[in-house]
């Protein structure tokens, strides 16, 4: 599938995305079954039903380079062949290969865009969907899972600095 990613609507990059109301509308973050709000992951109507995805479940885009959680919203607003997720969401990784906070730059093509420029590759790029099994995950990286976060505003201070 083709993944189109743009700015996000709802911050700048990372700033804003631990704002509370903004977390409430409904585009803004997909609440998973652990309670985490995950980046939403737009994808067709019809690529949802070949897959067994409805809104609200916790997908995994990847490809060679690595996995990225995201909460599904199935609508008819991206085309078929294609998902949509915003870019410079939070990094929260699981391991090395596979994050949970919708940071799908970590698996954007290497490299920049032209020899005349520097710049990332931050759209328009190979992924594949799948539903993610949020309590295997749970099971396999505990750790990553009793991070502190805030149900409301997401990843917090005492979840990364160490005293």
């Amino acid at each position: 599938m083709l993944l189109v990613s743009n700015h996000p609507r709802w911050r700048c990059h990372v700033q804003g995305d631990d704002v509370s109301w903004i977390r409430e509308i409904e585009t803004c973050k997909v609440r998973g079954p652990d309670g985490y709000q995950y980046e939403p992951l737009w994808i067709h109507p019809t690529d949802a039903g070949k897959r067994g995805i409805k809104s609200g479940d916790i997908l995994e885009m990847y490809n060679e380079r690595g996995s990225v959680l995201g909460g599904a919203y199935v609508t008819e607003r991206i085309r078929p062949g294609a998902v949509y997720q915003d870019h410079g969401a939070r990094d929260d990784p699981i391991s090395d290969t596979l994050d949970r906070g919708g940071e799908n730059n970590l698996i954007s093509p290497y490299g920049t865009t032209s020899a005349n420029a520097q710049g990332l590759a931050t759209s328009g790029y190979l992924v594949e969907v799948k539903k993610a099994n949020i309590p295997a995950l749970m099971t396999k990286y505990p750790d990553a899972f009793k991070r502190p976060f805030d149900y409301a505003s997401g990843s917090t201070y005492e979840a990364w600095v160490k005293r």
